[in-house]
């Protein structure tokens, strides 16, 4: 099924009830490490809980309500509850979070179906702006989407967040764009976290593979177990693993996460990321990152490209990199994958890297076939040359991987290449000795006529 829409009212409030409160209370459970149930905080009526589109497919994420206030709930094949707290909750306390000017805006918690998210204290909503219809097929070529957009009070920014999914895999992908209608620039901390309720049970340790973060069934997931994992794919990020109120507090803070992970510590845990942006004036920023939720402790691998030109001439050639990246164990990847914008064609014999064969091309899709693997904590790279279009404008490409069982998250929309404006300077001229010109015999004859009547006229003034 490609999924439906659900549509509540709004609860029209402005912060959660009661932050000092809840704020304390958080970081005194924190120190002592108190087991204690946490609840349900202020659970607002069915008919004003927060509007959301669900993605439903045959999984293995069976469920993804997708809040318009950009907020999140998740739910996997085979577990009972969802995999966010409050484990009944559309959305749940899982979201994007911005700091602008020591303000923080928010998903309206307080709209949802119930929230413990109480110690990150004073905040103002996001303004619901629009949500999209579900998009796409759910293939790998052609993701489920959906598109969200919000205000950010009066900061003259917007977020337009979009979220995607591939029937089959544990992970879905969230790109976050942050852009700038104002005349000066604007500087904030984007933050992307959760409250994880992991299979039923609201205890874990923690997971922490680089600068991607999460929740684990095992200290560190080992050995391998149910894990639910924040994995950057923009890089530059901090992350913060702890008790749960410790994550929401530290948002409170408005400051960045403190690159820490409680990974041998079992607690009721959460986990975020977060980056430092500026959105120049007219302009945006993008953030992104993928959302793991495997049973088996199984990591996504995630596919990133760049070009090799970003402006060129119209039908010059250019190139691009693919990047496919394993935070997990080995794996072995069966297809590289990339669909070529309109106009682009591929430059015969250019393959470089995981393999120096041409792909087979069927329209704009280029395909190579193998075995490619790639390390546990490494990466794979593949380079290919194109002539980009003969039209201006600029062009995205997206890109994938397949690897039998284990999940790989595509690049979505990106490596942009502007075609037709700047460009390459044209080339210089060809070195060499300058060559001295020479004077045909008519040429010559009239020059020397020229010179004689020049002279016979300096006379006659000089005469006068």
């Amino acid at each position: 099924m490609a999924g439906q829409t659900r549509v509540h009212g709004r609860a029209i409030r402005d912060r959660v009830s009661g932050p000092l409160f809840a704020f304390a209370a958080a970081v005194v459970l924190a120190a002592s490490g108190a087991a204690l149930g946490k609840g349900v905080q202020n659970p607002a009526p069915v008919e004003l809980q927060t509007a959301f589109t669900q993605i439903t497919s045959a999984g293995p994420l069976d469920n993804i309500f997708l809040g318009v206030d950009i907020a999140a709930q998740i739910g996997h094949t085979g577990d009972s509850s969802y995999e966010v707290y409050p484990p009944g909750t559309t959305p749940g306390d899982y979201g994007t979070f911005l700091v602008v000017a020591d303000t923080l805006y928010a998903p309206d918690m307080a709209g949802h179906g119930g929230s413990a998210s109480g110690s990150i204290g004073t905040y103002t909503t996001f303004t619901s702006i629009s949500q999209s219809p579900i998009g796409g097929t759910g293939s790998t070529a052609d993701p489920f989407t959906v598109t969200t957009v919000v205000g950010v009070g009066a900061t003259g920014l917007t977020i337009t967040q979009v979220d995607s999914y591939i029937i089959g895999q544990e992970a879905y992908r969230t790109d976050v764009t942050v852009a700038n209608g104002g005349a000066t620039p604007v500087s904030g901390i984007l933050y992307r976290a959760m409250d994880c309720y992991l299979g039923g049970s609201d205890s874990g340790y923690g997971i922490l593979n680089g600068t991607s973060i999460g929740c684990s069934e095992n200290p560190n997931n080992v050995p391998a177990g149910r894990i639910e994992q924040l994995v950057p794919l923009t890089g530059g990020n901090n992350y913060y693993q702890s008790f749960y109120g410790s994550v929401w507090a530290a948002i409170g803070t408005h400051l960045p996460f403190a690159n820490t992970c409680d990974c041998t510590t079992q607690q009721d845990n959460g986990a975020g990321i977060s980056w430092n942006i500026t959105v120049p004036p007219g302009g945006s920023v993008t953030r992104a990152n993928v959302t793991v939720f495997s049973p088996t402790g199984a990591q996504a691998l995630f596919v990133t490209k760049t070009a090799d030109i970003r402006t060129v001439a119209a039908s010059a050639s250019d190139g691009y990199t693919i990047t496919v990246n394993n935070p997990g164990a080995d794996a072995t990847l069966t297809s590289i994958v990339d669909n070529l914008p309109a106009g682009f064609t591929y430059t015969p014999g250019s393959s470089s890297g995981a393999t120096t064969t041409d792909p087979s091309i069927a329209g704009q899709v280029l395909t190579w076939t193998g075995s490619f693997p790639v390390p546990a904590g490494g990466s794979t790279t593949l380079h290919f040359g194109v002539t980009v279009s003969s039209v201006n404008g600029t062009y995205t490409n997206q890109a994938s991987a397949d690897a039998g069982n284990a999940t790989v998250t595509g690049s979505g929309p990106t490596a942009p290449i502007t075609v037709g404006i700047g460009g390459p300077p044209p080339p210089p001229p060809p070195a060499g000795p300058i060559s001295t010109p020479t004077l045909g015999g008519g040429m010559l004859a009239a020059l020397i006529l020229l010179l004689l009547a020049a002279g016979v006229f300096a006379g006659r003034r000089v005469r006068s």
